[in-house]
């Protein structure tokens, strides 16, 4: 029979606290529940009771996965390339997910298209062009809506009789409804394939942001625009609270608002971009910037100092990808927010170095206790091109400390919106007993924002899902020699700002535990656990405890 010894990041504790972890798992998971109970005191309104795929916010995950690599807009059907322009080189996935297009060089809304392409708000065709004189659906805008703003649902969905079950953009339509940006038409009409006038863009910016009107909007909207008649009584109080907070852009005068025309997708990039500045998740437009005149009420910023070219380039890069505070990101690379053994596709880069381990009451198979400790760092970074995680592990600290040992790898790369994938190799390089041999895998990380504040209950949730080889394994083909690669997974939720309670299936078996930050703005992170919770492999349930430590400078 196979003993299987940690494979993990190890610190040794006496077996004596074996006790103690089980009363220690028990009392915080007795804690989540509470946290969880008090966040959904307050809840968001419920979902309807209708069972159709109208009502339902969420969806296959080919079609998430689907959504996540390409964007609605090219799921679209694919059109002639505008004035016979040669389409670029490339898949459709890499063209529609370019941060710049051939047809916006010269464009009066290139820096909102830019920047929001890079966040994947707003993307391009598969051709390679962005057509950023084309129209807006009312469905398209719903897509973009969802992937600009990460607000928790405030009402029920509703079954919208002409948006059918099989619609492409139905998660949308329902995302963009629940958050409070979108309304339908009398008698559950949505009207998804209507292109959607600027009036109504700016009407449900103001209605999702919850912006108020002003106290006299007439003399807003004349003051600020020279055909205010020509805009509807029920979007006056809207669009002049639009006004003041500065998310109207007007091309090409910025005197004209234009309200009933369609909406190209230029003028909804410029929209978009203007109601992230006024939640603050973007930075206004310098002064120099071609754009910043088509702003209405625009005033600039001071300009700032002279900076160098790399300065610029730095810049840049963190206004395309949106970095998590620090102590979120050593949290991911020492895996103290989704995972308790398994991989995941977050690592360390560059300026990361982490330490950590884990104790075992008793190893598989065996009446001994058991750990292991591990150091690592990474290099590169994983936003511009790709990371190298490298661990050096030491196994069975209970024998001769360095007798057995191990060197991993994870290539990883992370996209916008917090995901990301990694390729790994556990035990590349190994010497003595490391039980679990070598284990080649890959593993792909999503982390799904339900708040947009961390501290509040139930805030993130944080998925992964890989396949490999080696322990990954079940233990009926480890025993039978069947070298097929299995799937393994973990998800986190965190129930309250310093605990995530996590779920994993390590291919072989199931563990529950939680992780635990205890002194808040350290880096420190503790993940009491029990391990093989279903008694599916092995000889039942065992205590575990990780402690991780990262640094990052």
């Amino acid at each position: 029979m196979r003993i299987a010894r940690c494979t993990g990041h190890f610190y040794q504790f006496n077996k004596h606290i074996r006790y103690w972890g089980y009363i220690l798992i028990g009392s915080i998971l007795s804690s989540t529940m509470l946290s969880a109970a008090a966040g959904l005191a307050n809840p968001v309104a419920a979902k309807p009771t209708s069972t159709t795929a109208n009502a339902n916010y969420g969806g296959s995950l080919g079609q998430s996965l689907l959504d996540t690599m390409l964007g609605a807009e090219a799921l679209r059907p694919q059109k002639a390339s505008p004035g016979g322009q040669k389409p670029a080189t490339g898949t459709a996935a890499q063209l529609a997910q370019r941060r710049t297009f051939p047809d916006i060089q010269n464009n009066w809304a290139r820096s909102f298209i830019e920047v929001l392409a890079a966040r994947g708000v707003i993307l391009g065709f598969p051709d390679g062009t962005f057509r950023p004189d084309e129209p807006v659906t009312r469905a398209q805008f719903a897509a973009m809506i969802r992937k600009a703003f990460g607000r928790a649902p405030e009402r029920a969905g509703i079954n919208f009789v002409d948006v059918p079950p099989t619609y492409w953009g139905i998660e949308a339509i329902q995302a963009a409804y629940r958050t409070g940006f979108l309304e339908g038409y009398p008698n559950n009409i949505f009207q998804p394939e209507q292109n959607i006038p600027r009036v109504q863009v700016l009407v449900s910016l103001v209605s999702g942001l919850d912006l108020s009107p002003p106290d006299d909007p007439a003399t807003v909207l004349s003051t600020n625009f020279q055909d205010a008649p020509e805009i509807p009584t029920f979007a006056r109080n809207s669009v002049a609270a639009a006004a003041l907070n500065q998310l109207v852009v007007n091309y090409p005068d910025v005197a004209f608002l234009n309200p009933n025309q369609v909406a190209t997708r230029a003028d909804v990039a410029a929209f978009i971009y203007q109601a992230l500045v006024n939640e603050g998740t973007l930075p206004q437009l310098s002064a120099n910037d071609v754009a910043a005149q088509y702003i209405v009420g625009y005033e600039p910023v001071a300009a700032p100092p002279t900076t160098s070219p790399d300065q610029v380039a730095d810049t840049r890069q963190a206004l395309l990808f949106p970095q998590p505070p620090v102590e979120e990101r050593i949290r991911r690379f020492i895996r103290g927010g989704s995972s308790i053994g398994t991989p995941t596709a977050f690592g360390a880069e560059s300026g990361n170095i982490f330490f950590g381990g884990t104790y075992q009451e008793r190893a598989r198979f065996t009446d001994i206790d058991d750990g292991a400790a591990v150091v690592g760092f990474g290099l590169g970074d994983p936003r511009r091109l790709v990371a190298l995680e490298t661990a050096v592990s030491i196994y069975d600290l209970e024998g001769d400390t360095f007798e057995d040992g191990g060197v991993s790898f994870k290539v990883h790369r992370l996209f916008p919106d917090d995901f990301a994938v990694a390729v790994g190799v556990e035990n590349l390089i190994e010497w003595g007993n490391t039980d679990g041999g070598s284990s080649v895998y890959g593993v792909a990380s999503k982390v799904f924002r339900l708040r947009r504040d961390a501290s509040q209950p139930l805030s993130t949730i944080t998925a992964s899902v890989g396949v490999g080889g080696g322990r990954f394994r079940s233990e009926d083909n480890i025993e039978e020699g069947d070298k097929d690669p299995n799937v393994f997974g973990s998800v986190g939720v965190r129930v309250a700002e310093p605990i995530t309670v996590i779920a994993e299936w390590t291919g072989q078996d199931l563990n529950l535990g939680a992780s635990i930050v205890p002194i808040r703005g350290v880096p420190l992170v503790i993940t009491p656990a029990a391990a093989d919770v279903t008694g599916t492999a092995g000889d039942g349930t065992r205590f575990i405890l990780g402690v991780g430590y990262g640094i990052s400078f």
